[in-house]
């Protein structure tokens, strides 16, 4: 029986954040040193990790929590319609 094909979907993004860490530790410690170069990797490392796609894209069909049509407006929708106060 063949494993299925990992889709957009199923496929995890999770290496990228210890990846992302440890080349932005290298990075900072190279630089800065052990007491400004950690927290400055850290730093940089969550950037690395964001960027090889450690935060997964929302699904279709959620919408903003602030909008509640889902159109991507968050204006009122009744505004300059007169009569109504």
């Amino acid at each position: 029986m063949a494993a299925a094909e990992k889709t957009d979907k199923t496929q995890s993004n999770a290496w990228a954040w210890p990846a992302g860490i440890l080349l932005g530790l290298v990075i900072g410690i190279s630089s800065f040193g052990a007491a400004v170069g950690v927290p400055f990797g850290v730093a940089i490392g969550i950037a690395f990790a964001i960027a090889f796609g450690g935060i997964r894209n929302r699904t279709q069909g959620h919408t903003d929590a602030g909008d509640p049509q889902g159109d991507g407006n968050t204006r009122r929708h009744d505004a300059g319609q007169g009569g109504e106060a």
